[in-house]
């Protein structure tokens, strides 16, 4: 498949029918999200329309499919365990899938964790999570941060703070959950004071919301993404780690860590905490652990959070054999070929596109490149940051118009392309985004 090309509107005649028959029939407020065009077929990069039009997919479905869609490797291994077995309840039954890939995600994790549950997907993993925190501490409240996602309805969607409307009908039905402002370079409003701890957040934390609306010893966890995944693309600080690491040994609280998104090599390292040296006390992970080819999740965890036998945890389809099989095949891949060393090179040259647009265009506010976590963040102004989300729109639809796909669904622009993406394709998508953006300047 070549691109990108576009031959039609968008959505072009036989797009645009599917999705006005599909308004018709669905839930509404998922049918207002669907479009711009409806897919046929996917290969590596590249996604195709049942209008033929082609695009260079730079969204990976949601940072799912992390080695190119429908990977022959991956597809062989899930098809062949599918054939072998179908479905089973790992619940009931262990079958032979099971320890190897147990083992495996052990090897590869941070040190400590020591443990393996078993989830469907990445929001199954991240409601474990939440509830084996609080069964090793017993304590009731978890911390989050705003801007975080970890799914959406019930725990997961509790602890996420990125947009008010996801939260809409069940935050006040969720007890235990408190937030605070993500570790953003870029947007923080807290700066570290003298004699604290060093980051301004932690400080804020510790001084403000331990001391005024939290009790420390009611806290069992602080659960956090160590990248910003769909909330922008952005790391924290080092002091951060240092400062969050030396507050959890103090007052006993796990670091629970959302690595649904960041893990598989997204980051530039197989899991983001890696990268900083942390050690977590528990790890989610779905999304891209089934390779892009079928869903599953795991919660890995240290004997002080894991060491237990009453809770009873997952779900009928978690770790069916056919999703481990592709689970093993991602690993595999991941020991036997470049991939790691290719996301650093896509970082440098996204690193390197972003510097020179945020030099170019004021709109521009920030660029951030963390592996193939890159965004985009358009303002109205530099001075007062504010967002500009009618432009972010625009430069979306404009890209798609050019066969671009990138994320415009929250607070940046999001580019997360496939790991293996050539850095070619990445350098040309970047040339047309700057292509767009004079346009748009020159408009105004």
């Amino acid at each position: 498949m070549n691109g990108p090309e576009i031959r039609s509107a968008l959505p072009g005649p036989e797009g645009a029918a599917t999705l006005d028959k599909l308004a018709g029939l669905l839930y509404p407020g998922l049918a207002k999200d669907l479009g711009p065009f409806v897919i046929r077929r996917k290969d590596g990069s590249w996604i195709e329309d049942v209008d033929g039009n082609v695009f260079l997919d730079l969204i990976s479905g949601m940072a799912s499919v992390p080695l190119g869609a429908a990977n022959e490797r991956i597809m062989h291994a899930a098809v062949e365990a599918l054939r072998t077995t179908g479905l089973e309840d790992a619940h009931f039954y262990a079958h032979e899938y099971m320890l190897p890939l147990a083992e495996q995600l052990l090897a590869v994790a941070p040190d400590g964790l020591t443990r393996v549950d078993i989830a469907l997907n990445g929001t199954e993993a991240v409601e474990t999570m939440i509830r084996f925190a609080r069964r090793a501490t017993g304590r009731p409240i978890v911390i989050g941060f705003m801007g975080g996602y970890h799914g959406e309805a019930g725990t997961a969607g509790a602890v996420g703070a990125e947009t008010s409307d996801l939260s809409v009908g069940y935050r006040a039905l969720m007890p235990g959950f408190v937030h605070v402002p993500y570790p953003n370079p870029y947007r923080t409003p807290f700066e570290a004071r003298r004699g604290g701890t060093g980051d301004g957040t932690v400080d804020f934390i510790r001084d403000h919301l331990l001391f005024h609306a939290v009790d420390p010893a009611e806290v069992a966890a602080i659960v956090i993404e160590p990248v910003l995944g769909s909330g922008g693309c952005v790391a924290p600080p080092p002091s951060f780690w240092t400062a969050l690491a030396a507050l959890c040994e103090e007052f006993g609280f796990l670091l629970a860590v959302d690595e649904v998104k960041s893990g598989y090599g997204r980051s530039g390292a197989m899991f983001a905490v890696q990268r900083w040296g942390v050690r977590p006390d528990l790890m989610a992970l779905g999304k891209a652990m089934g390779g892009g080819v079928l869903p599953i999740g795991a919660v890995l965890g240290t004997e002080r959070a894991m060491g237990f036998d009453d809770l009873s945890t997952g779900s009928t389809w978690s770790w069916f054999p056919a999703s481990c099989a592709a689970a093993l095949e991602t690993l595999a891949i991941f020991r036997e070929e470049p991939v790691l060393e290719n996301v650093l090179t896509l970082e440098a040259a996204g690193a390197e596109a972003l510097g020179r647009l945020v030099e170019r265009f004021p709109a521009v506010g920030d660029g951030r490149s963390i592996g193939c976590f890159q965004a985009i963040e358009l303002v109205t102004d530099r001075v007062t940051k504010e967002r500009d989300a009618s432009r972010q729109r625009d430069l979306a639809e404009r890209l798609a118009r050019r066969g671009i796909l990138a994320d415009s669904s929250t607070t940046s622009l999001n580019l997360q392309p496939s790991l293996v993406l050539p850095v070619e394709a990445l350098q040309m998508a970047y040339g047309v985004i700057e292509e767009e953006l004079a346009a748009m300047e020159g408009a105004t």
